[in-house]
Order: structure tokens, then C-alpha cells, then sequence
């Protein structure tokens, strides 16, 4: 029985030990950044066209089914292939449910204008808030993404 009440001591201390290490290491780690949005596509073309013509997204690399786009410091990946480990999506389900990112342009009402005459669905037309102007945009495969101009 003493051997048993040891060995749980010592197990508790190595535990308290480990944690104690953990919780050091974690707070001496910085939080993880956002390097890139890969996105899933229908057409490779009509995305480029949304995200580098309508946007001015730069374009660092493209293949045949796949391009790499650059918004400031993160990119912005667009692939015209499944992933082998996730389940097809419902035709009648829309992409990015629930996610919106945004994207910071001068002129909210302006860009809004040009996807319009581009063909893009406004999902929200421009609306003014106390900390700036926003409006939401769906790109050729139903992502839904904001449109923010913050007063400076």
C-alpha cells in the first residue's frame, strides 16, 4: 500500500511539474497569425476575376487549378479541387455559412457599384455605422464577404 501512495505522489508532482512547464511555454508563445483563406471554387477563372479585377488582389501564382492571392500580409488561396478528406457540399448549400470576412477598401459605396455592373449579388448595400461604412458582396461561388471603410 505505501508503494501505491509513492507512486501516486510522485505521479501528481510530475503532472504538477508538466502543467506548471505547459502554461510557462504557452504564455512565452505568441498567438498564431492568419497566413492565408483558401477557398474552394467553382470556376478558377470568374474567382480571379472577383478577387484580383473587381478587388486588385495581387496574384503571386497560378496553375490550372489554383491561384495564390495576396490582400496586404495574408493570402488569399483559391482552388478549384475537392479535398479528398472532407465530404462534397450539397449543391443547394451555401459556401462559408456564418463566416464573413472583410476586406478594408477606400471607397465602400464605389466597389459596390463596380461588382454590381461586374454581375456580383450585393448581399447588403452600403450601410453607415459610428465606426465607418460597410456593405457585404457575394464572389462567383457564394462567399460572402464585407466591404469596411473606417473614418481615419
Amino acid at each position: 500500500m505505501k508503494r501505491h501512495v509513492k507512486c501516486r505522489g510522485e505521479l501528481a508532482a510530475c503532472i504538477a511539474v508538466l502543467s506548471i512547464a505547459l502554461t510557462a511555454s504557452a504564455q512565452d508563445q505568441s498567438p498564431p497569425k492568419i497566413d492565408h483563406i483558401l477557398l474552394e471554387v467553382g470556376d478558377l477563372k470568374r474567382s480571379i476575376a472577383f478577387y484580383h479585377d473587381l478587388l486588385g488582389l495581387k496574384i503571386k501564382s497560378q496553375g490550372k487549378n489554383f491561384a495564390m492571392l495576396e490582400s496586404g500580409n495574408i493570402g488569399v488561396f483559391l482552388s478549384s479541387t475537392h479535398w479528398d478528406w472532407d465530404e462534397k457540399r450539397p449543391s443547394n448549400a451555401r459556401p462559408g455559412w456564418g463566416m464573413y470576412p472583410h476586406f478594408a477598401v477606400a471607397d465602400v459605396a464605389a466597389t459596390v457599384e463596380l461588382a454590381r455592373k461586374a454581375g456580383y449579388r450585393i448581399a447588403q448595400e452600403p450601410r453607415k455605422y459610428s465606426w465607418g461604412t460597410e456593405a457585404f458582396v457575394a464572389d462567383p461561388d457564394g462567399y460572402i464577404w464585407a466591404l469596411i471603410n473606417s473614418p481615419k
